[in-house]
């Protein structure tokens, strides 16, 4: 992150709660560029208000100092407390708080493009100090777009659910939505045009744009969408059982006797926040869950089905895409064994009646010919219906079902380049080694999720075609550029159709190209075997 104390003082900004001030992190040359870290956008969720939606934030007097990130949501460690809260900060309940990255030159017409980044992490840890700051302003703000990365609770405090109106569920996603509202009303001040907002997001994060274009209290905030490895449809990204699920987290924390939901809450409010943290893969989760603490569908911020939301939703351009085996990174340690094989295809059956006919048909799916006797040929196998069941269907799935009721574009990508040493100590624990999930943030961010390794020529390629296709889609709803025919990409990108909705961009580490299928069929197959014994 940049030095606290070795930026000039950026301008004074009047928002509609109070003047901030934060630091000029490029302070040389014609694009200059300020950062304002830190600022509050909902009251802190603290006391009465946790497990409640967000509420505004207080206004202040004079000029609040906006020059370095706040701190995290409540989260366990995800390596070990030293060293996470020097890389992400100190967790606290105190934590929505957003950070703007703006230019300081002339804005065009209207103002600057707007993008607003979502960060993952299965709704159980993330945060913005991830992602950085200065890398930021070098890479992306330059680009012309302001940029701005928020934070949102996470675990039980962003998820608790009683299963009835004392609290319905997904602060988490009304954390979200009171950001973009934020950014809706104070945007301007900025420079930005709140006319032109991109939702972005990774993983959690690509679901939840998703999920808040969606929802009718969210879907006019915002403009176009980017979800990067998730959707609504991803089988992890919601919970029917949240409160069943938030039920059992009360009597872990020896609380089993209340009167109704309110008397509950009024107790866990007196539980340490830190008790309410998930350890990341280590959870104590009901069976048939991928995550322990995850959005639910209920009937408040989603008064409906995803299909008949996505319907209703106010249409808009979209990019979307995986990398090229997504699902390497949630196979940690495994063995090209039958045994594991067997682990991923129970996570692909568990919400089916017939268990043990889809599992025969997604094998016979997966090993038409059998268990391949080359040992990296069987863990690509097993890799490939990973990736399906974790990511490629419900990415797909969403391309399908937007592409059929809009005319707004959609583009599809997908990532084949990579940088190993982005992945960092989880490379060890990779069965195989590809581009997996998360190693495309390098080429948007110049910082990985894992490490952040020196960029090679060829990742300095892939870094200036990826960017400028999500830079060129904030400013123009289109990643070639605004003049048609003249695409600012080695190779144009052309939208899905209500033909094809496989079409994807293939970002690799030389010359990209088109595709007219997503893996060849295999994702859609996946989606298909699946559906059918749902049905049964």
């Amino acid at each position: 992150m940049g030095n606290l104390f070795s930026y000039p003082d950026s301008r004074i900004v009047d928002t509609s709660y109070g003047k901030v001030q934060g630091r000029r992190l490029i302070y040389k040359g014609d694009k200059q560029v300020e950062a304002f870290q830190g600022i509050p956008f909902a009251k802190p969720p603290v006391g009465k208000l946790r497990f409640k939606k967000p509420e505004a934030p207080e206004k202040w007097e004079g000029v609040k100092e906006t020059k370095k990130f706040g701190p995290r949501s409540i989260v366990a460690p995800f390596v070990h407390w030293v060293i996470d809260n020097y890389l992400r900060g100190t967790p606290s309940e105190d934590c929505l708080y957003l950070n703007v990255f703006t230019p300081c030159w002339k804005a065009p017409d209207g103002g600057f493009p707007v993008m607003v980044f979502i960060h993952g992490g299965a709704f159980e840890l993330g945060d913005t100090m991830t992602y950085g700051d200065i890398n930021i302003c070098e890479n992306i703000v330059t680009r012309d777009v302001i940029f701005a990365t928020i934070q949102y609770r996470l675990g039980y405090l962003g998820f608790m659910s009683t299963g009835d109106a004392t609290c319905p569920g997904n602060n988490g996603l009304w954390d979200q939505v009171a950001a973009l509202r934020w950014i809706n009303e104070n945007i301007e001040a900025f420079g930005g045009n709140k006319n032109n907002v991109t939702v972005l997001g990774q993983s959690a994060g690509a679901a939840s744009v998703d999920l808040l274009h969606l929802s009718p209290h969210s879907t006019k905030l915002f403009h176009k969408s980017i979800p990067m490895a998730g959707s609504a449809y991803c089988r992890w990204a919601t919970n029917k059982n949240m409160p069943q699920q938030c039920r059992n987290k009360a009597a872990r924390l020896g609380i089993t006797e209340n009167a109704n939901s309110e008397e509950l809450l009024e107790k866990l409010r007196a539980v340490p926040a830190d008790k309410f943290a998930v350890q990341f893969m280590n959870h104590e989760k009901e069976p048939d869950v991928d995550f322990e603490t995850v959005p639910l569908i209920d009937g408040d911020f989603f008064p409906d089905s995803f299909d008949e939301l996505r319907r209703k939703a106010t249409p808009k351009p979209m990019i979307t895409g995986v990398t090229k085996e997504e699902g390497l990174v949630m196979m940690a340690g495994k063995k090209p064994t039958e045994e594991d094989m067997k682990e991923i295809i129970t996570l692909a059956i568990h919400d089916t009646k017939d268990k043990e006919k889809l599992a025969d048909e997604l094998k016979s799916a997966y090993f038409e010919d059998g268990i391949p006797e080359d040992k990296d040929a069987f863990m690509r196998r097993i890799a490939n219906l990973a990736s399906d069941y974790w990511f490629n269907a419900a990415t797909i799935e969403m391309c399908r079902k937007t592409v059929a009721i809009q005319d707004d574009p959609v583009y599809l990508y997908i990532v084949e380049h990579w940088n190993p040493k982005v992945m960092g100590v989880m490379l060890k624990e990779m069965p195989i080694q590809d581009s997996s999930h998360g190693a495309e943030l390098l080429y948007l961010f110049k910082k990985g999720f894992f490490a952040s390794p020196s960029l090679t020529k060829d990742d300095e390629h892939v870094l200036n075609n990826f960017t400028t296709a999500f830079t060129n889609f904030a400013k123009y709803g289109n990643p070639n550029g605004s003049v048609a025919g003249k695409s600012h990409l080695p190779l144009e990108w052309k939208p899905l159709d209500k033909q094809n909705h496989s079409r994807n961009y293939v970002f690799t580490s030389d010359q990209p190209f088109m595709n007219e299928s997503f893996f060849e069929g295999r994702a859609e197959n996946f989606e298909e075997i699946v559906k059918r014994h749902l049905n049964n």
